[in-house]
């Protein structure tokens, strides 16, 4: 007799909603705390103007708490993708209150930023505390990071149902994984809840005129949201580009917002308006009522772009909301379209061609504006999704599926990776690398290599009961121990397939990996500490392959890995030149 599945469900089902109402809870507090700080924030700002002058300041400030106090999270949202995708290790509780005084900074001095991504950091941090307390092997961790993700956009901005999808869709553009999709509704409306209960309340967006959908007001969609995606396209690259010139040019990282917020200050004073900085709500509230200058959705794109490449913290997207309102209200100029329903269209349009999110930023203008605004709204996400190419405001979001057949080879690539790519279309990448697949220059004679071979789920063995109870995941603990040792470089790879000795052939078919997935940790430094790390965690490692290569047998072992990269490169060209 075949057993029933619904009992697993149903355990299943019970066991994440009490865990990710957890999660919601704390995101939605995280939320409620960060939008009562930025209200008080702006009030206090546009009360004393002359603080934007103390922007620089403020800089220097965050840029010494990231640097001496908040390395490890300094990537913010890029972190947590990256998590997710290939769990390492705990994300540090210190990213709330960092973020959180982070953001609170640069809106009171002046800066132009959203909240976003301050609630997103708070929702998942706060969340993967929980990983310990609860038990949580590496793919339950992976589902909990999703519903903090979740829990913190739906509350911060009030949109439940786009942020459950939200969790889900801003991993990876074009593929959609639902393991993952209870948990993230109940974070989702859960963290909404809570913030309201707090007494904190949204924004309302009116759209005051709709027009009926016929074949000329469908084609002035699809012209808007191509707008739209260019748009978005445009602020992602301009936005990076900032931000690796300041890293480029200026070493001491709080120098990069102390000169950043002299820029945004001068220009604040000599536009003589504060519209441009902080938020933007009043303005974007206008653009549903009124006619607006036709270059202010230019001049928040500026002012944001800057305060953000800069180096001050804040999110992408309310900013995004500002461009995109006034950018459809500008096009209302040209387009058969009222101006307060072109706006919401913008509004949720550059957002989700930057974010890569069609789904979540439909399902918020349904949220935001009703069934017959949120139609022509969707069909702008989607397009303007499809023409802001493979960019983004996440630079750790993966190319899940790629949005047009001729870019299938870059499928599996980070938007970093692929920015780099593009760049160096044309220049060799073997050019520097010598036999033993090493930059020149790099001497190998007195390193080994050492592997280790074993599941994904594999946890710490304890003799205690009470630490089995608190499992740890193996992979996680061998990358902090190999830091502590010294080892110069560990890497834990994830693999598309595999199987280990006696055990079955297992392969990763979706977003979240099978516990028996194989992987392999691989770590490269002196002979010394390569024996020094295996005598300290011998009793860890009893279970699993070990491949131990000294000095002549890792030369030859990496001669064959390059001529393996070198014959797979021959045959992408050749491929590339019949197409």
């Amino acid at each position: 007799m075949a057993k029933l599945e619904q009992p697993h469900l149903l355990f299943d089902l019970v066991r994440w909603l009490f865990i990710a109402s957890v999660a919601g809870a704390l995101a939605g507090t995280a939320s409620a705390v960060l939008l009562v700080s930025l209200a008080w924030a702006t009030q206090l700002r546009e009360s004393h103007r002359w603080l934007i002058a103390l922007l620089p300041l403020a800089g220097l400030f965050v840029g010494c708490l990231y640097k001496y106090l908040g390395s490890s999270v300094e990537a913010g949202n890029n972190l947590i993708l990256e998590e997710v995708h290939d769990p390492q290790a705990t994300i540090p509780l210190r990213m709330t209150p960092l973020i959180l005084l982070g953001t609170f900074l640069t809106h009171l001095f002046g800066g132009s930023a959203g909240r976003e991504g301050t609630a997103i950091q708070t929702g998942a941090s706060l969340a993967d505390q929980l990983t310990r307390f609860f038990g949580l092997n590496a793919k339950d961790r992976r589902i909990l990071l999703m519903a903090g993700i979740s829990g913190g956009f739906g509350s911060v901005f009030g949109t439940p149902l786009a942020g459950a999808i939200f969790g889900i869709e801003v991993l990876a553009i074009g593929k959609l994984g639902y393991d993952a999709i209870f948990p993230c509704f109940v974070g989702a409306f859960v963290g909404d809840y809570i913030t309201h209960a707090w007494g904190v309340h949204h924004t309302l967006y009116v759209v005051s005129s709709v027009s009926k959908l016929t074949p000329i007001t469908f084609i002035a969609a699809i012209t808007a949201g191509i707008c739209f995606g260019l748009t978005a396209m445009l602020f992602a690259k301009t936005t990076h580009a900032i931000s690796h010139w300041f890293k480029k040019h200026i070493a001491w990282g709080p120098a990069r917002p102390l000169l950043g917020g002299a820029l945004v200050a001068a220009a604040v004073f000599a536009a003589h308006t504060t519209r441009y900085v902080g938020l933007g709500i009043p303005t974007i509230v206008a653009s549903f009522t009124s006619r607006l200058p036709w270059y202010a959705f230019a001049a928040k794109f500026g002012f944001t772009a800057l305060t953000l490449g800069a180096g001050f913290k804040g999110g992408e997207v309310t900013p995004l909301f500002f461009i995109g309102s006034t950018l459809g209200n500008a096009l209302s100029h040209w387009l058969p379209l009222p101006s307060s329903l072109l706006a919401a269209m913008g509004f949720v349009g550059v957002f989700a061609g930057a974010a890569n999110t069609p789904i979540s930023s439909s399902l918020m203008a349904v949220e935001l504006f009703g069934p017959e605004a949120g139609s022509f709204a969707a069909i702008a996400c989607v397009v303007s999704y499809l023409f802001s190419g493979h960019s983004g405001i996440y630079h750790a979001q993966r190319v899940g599926q790629s949005k047009h057949s001729a870019l299938v080879y870059e499928e599996g690539l980070s938007l970093a990776l692929v920015a780099k790519g593009r760049l160096e279309e044309d220049i060799d990448a073997l050019a520097d690398v010598d036999d033993f697949d090493l930059l020149k220059g790099f001497e190998m004679a007195d390193l080994a290599v050492l592997r280790l071979y074993f599941s994904a789920s594999e946890v710490l063995k304890h003799d205690s009961w009470w630490r089995r109870m608190l499992p740890q995941n193996l992979g996680s603990y061998l990358l902090q121990q190999a830091k502590e040792v010294g080892i110069e470089q560990a890497l834990l790879h994830r693999v598309i397939g595999g199987y280990l000795k006696n055990q079955q052939l297992v392969m990763d078919n979706s977003e979240i990996p099978p516990p028996k997935l194989p992987q392999c940790l691989e770590l490269i430094g002196e002979e010394d500490l390569l024996q020094t790390f295996l005598k300290r965690n011998q009793n860890h490692l009893k279970s699993i392959r070990i491949m131990f290569l000294r000095g002549e047998e890792a030369r030859i072992e990496a001669a064959i890995d390059k001529e393996e990269i070198e014959e797979a490169l021959r045959i992408e060209r050749s491929e590339h030149l019949l197409d």
